[in-house]
């Protein structure tokens, strides 16, 4: 390493461009140039034009550690935004992006189009629902027996166990579908090993772990009696509600810990409802244990239907942050139609209770086949909501976009990890140029002194690399940096904190970007 100090480096970095980051041209550059501190290999650039188009670059010159390059099209006057991916020499892929501007610099950038594969949005849509549908009946369903059933109902233990296992298959497939996602990759790739680790990575990650969690334990509790069974049967609940919160539209929402709270109560009301479905439709037609388990049950599910409601109207609020959202976003619309057919379900629920329960506890002939025959109607509404609230997947909350957030022209991010916190303002809060200043703090609150702070601006999804630029201190201790947020949506900032010479903190949060 004394002799070749360059291979201590690890990974390449880009040491200058042509354009700069940032630069203003007064005329479109007849070449681009990317130089690194070693020789790279090119991996995929592009570059977006000033109306969003992006455009390929395959035409690339090597020239040392430089690449070298034509615009692929005549650049018009706005912002262009350059993303590069290179792999270094040690064959660690590394990546980056730089916006320059031609003419005076705008308040914004192009609108970028991002490229978007139906099948694979679909294969997304469809895997949710199945996973949803499979956690909450088996879940749900091994509440039921467990708690409310008055005898083993066999055939319910079996149905509850087929849908654990069919819910821990599409939750696999999942996890891949979500790194073809977030890498915007086509489904053919699915097979790579980086599409699974991106899939497996952050809140999402750590939700699919939990949901993984809640049906191996229902499973368990299915084998088990009495309390035992009671026990395992709570602990797949609390990891069913804690999977909800911990991602998802809630995961960023504020009040973070009314949302997460709301979500954990939403998702474990459902579940408890749900699950009990089909294990009474099966109980009904046990003459002998069909009163009690209906007795049982209807004490029970008023209180899980009333905290759905009090959680879902909560979560509403929260969401579109307005009444006007309800029905000028698309997030909102989506929300009247799941109201609809849950005002639909209810009424069935009701018409169960009140007409059909009384039949059958006395014994009148058909109300076992009219009361299963309800259930069946209601597990397809059911099927209707979660295709509903799948599409959620792909809407973002009108919160994102609350004209009085808007207003503001600036937005506030408090980032807390174990030995650093950081204060962020975002001036503006909207894609184009933002400047960041940053606060920097210990645990305790005391103000934390860092030799440098590195800032990175993340959104795989938009097909983008990632953008990192050096903050600089200033006078009064803060440090700022002015870097682009090339398109708005939901971005991942993240904070590169060098305490000393042998110690650097990284710390991170999402920020909306209006």
């Amino acid at each position: 390493m004394l002799l070749l100090p360059a291979l201590a480096h690890a990974h390449a970095s880009l040491v200058a461009s042509e354009p700069a980051a940032e630069a203003v041209l007064a005329t479109a550059p007849a070449t681009l140039s990317l130089t690194f501190n070693e020789a790279v290999e090119p991996l995929a650039i592009s570059l977006i034009d000033a109306q969003g188009g992006s455009h390929p670059i395959t035409d690339i010159a090597r020239e040392g550690d430089s690449l070298r390059f034509a615009p692929p099209a005549t650049l018009s006057a706005g912002g262009h935004v350059l993303s590069w991916r290179v792999i270094s020499a040690d064959g660690h892929p590394i990546g980056g992006s730089l916006t320059f501007w031609i003419g005076a610099p705008g308040s914004a950038l192009p609108a970028i189009i991002v490229p978007d594969d139906p099948l694979r949005r679909a294969a997304i849509w469809g895997t949710r629902i199945v996973v949803e549908l499979a956690l909450f009946t088996a879940v749900g369903g091994a509440v039921f027996l467990a708690w409310i059933a008055a005898a083993p109902l066999t055939g319910a233990g079996r149905v509850s166990a087929s849908l654990s296992l069919l819910g821990l298959a599409a939750l696999i497939g999942s996890v891949g579908l979500q790194g073809l996602d977030a890498l915007d990759l086509p489904l053919r790739r699915i097979g790579d090993v980086a599409v699974w680790r991106a899939g497996g990575a952050g809140s999402f990650g750590d939700a699919a772990t939990l949901t993984g969690l809640a049906f191996v334990v229902a499973l368990a509790s299915l084998r088990w009696r009495g309390w035992n069974a009671r026990l395992l049967s709570l602990g797949a609940v609390v990891s069913l509600g804690t999977a909800f919160a911990v991602s998802g539209h809630a995961a960023t929402a504020e009040p973070r810990l009314v949302a997460s709270a709301a979500v954990w109560v939403h998702g474990v009301s459902l579940a408890l409802w749900i699950g009990a479905l089909l294990p009474l439709a099966i109980a009904v037609g046990w003459r002998d244990a069909a009163p009690a388990v209906l007795r049982r049950f209807s004490r029970a599910i008023p209180a899980a239907v009333a905290t759905l409601l009090i959680s879902g109207i909560a979560l509403a609020a929260i969401e579109l942050g307005r009444l006007g959202a309800l029905w000028q976003s698309d997030y909102g619309r989506v929300l009247i139609a799941k109201l609809t057919l849950v005002m639909v379900l209810l009424g069935l629920a009701l018409w169960n209770r009140i007409r059909v329960t009384p039949l059958l506890l006395a014994g009148e002939p058909g109300a076992v086949r009219t009361i299963r025959m309800s259930i069946a109607a209601e597990l397809v509404l059911v099927v209707a909501i979660l295709g509903l609230v799948g599409v959620w997947r792909f809407t973002p909350p009108p919160r994102n976009t609350a004209p009085s957030a808007i207003a503001t022209g600036s937005a506030f991010v408090h980032i807390h990890g174990d030995r650093a916190m950081a204060g962020v303002t975002l001036a503006p809060d909207r894609a184009g140029p933002v400047e960041f200043s940053i606060v920097l703090q210990t645990p305790d609150e005391a103000p934390l002194a860092a030799q440098g702070v590195t800032v990175t601006l993340a959104n795989p999804a938009a097909g983008i690399e990632p953008a990192s630029a050096e903050a600089q201190r200033q006078p009064d201790g803060a440090w700022r940096v002015r870097m682009s947020a090339p398109l708005p949506g939901a971005w991942t900032l993240t904070l590169g904190i060098l305490i000393s010479d042998f110690e650097k903190v990284s710390i991170e949060a999402p920020v909306v970007i209006r």
